[in-house]
């Protein structure tokens, strides 16, 4: 078990870091992210004026409850934009990589549930695919610029 841990630290240790190599996987990620998030949004325009309380028993109704106004969604909205621009702003003045998360497809594709559940997604549909689209080129535009960067400032060294 020892020589296992021991092979297994070496190999992350010795290994030469390439940021830029780091980068072009982060990019790479984006892009697929963001067809993966073009595509579930197909999906939910297809869906966007199915009526979700119809489609249950009684029953379920009442343990659902009513549907929550759509007010409250784009408050949840607008604080998941501002809690992804500010980390990638502040990553982007320290010249640090980008913590992008693969996870951030399934928030944004969540937002079309939400709208869903609140009857309101036929309204709101433009919104949420507009402010997931504006993310994704964010995101992907501040890694793209951190390569740059990145090639600039090893071609001068070199």
């Amino acid at each position: 078990m020892k020589a296992l841990i021991s092979r297994l630290s070496e190999t992350t240790v010795n290994r030469h870091a390439d940021p830029a190599g780091e980068l072009r996987t982060i990019f790479r990620h984006g892009l697929s992210d963001l067809q993966r998030f073009i595509l579930i949004s197909a999906a939910c325009f297809m869906i966007r004026d199915f009526d979700l309380y119809q489609a249950f028993p009684e029953d379920v109704l009442q343990i659902l409850g009513c549907a929550p106004p759509p007010y409250l969604v784009l408050i949840a909205l607008a604080g998941y934009v501002f809690t992804v621009i500010t980390p990638l702003f502040i990553h982007l003045c320290n010249g640090d990589k980008p913590a992008i998360n693969r996870w951030h497809l399934l928030y944004r594709s969540s937002f079309y549930l939400f709208f869903l559940f609140s009857q309101s997604l036929d309204s709101y549909f433009m919104l949420v695919l507009g402010t997931g689209m504006f993310l994704y080129l964010l995101e992907q535009s501040l890694v793209g610029l951190l390569i740059s960067r990145r090639q600039h400032s090893s071609s001068l060294s070199v």
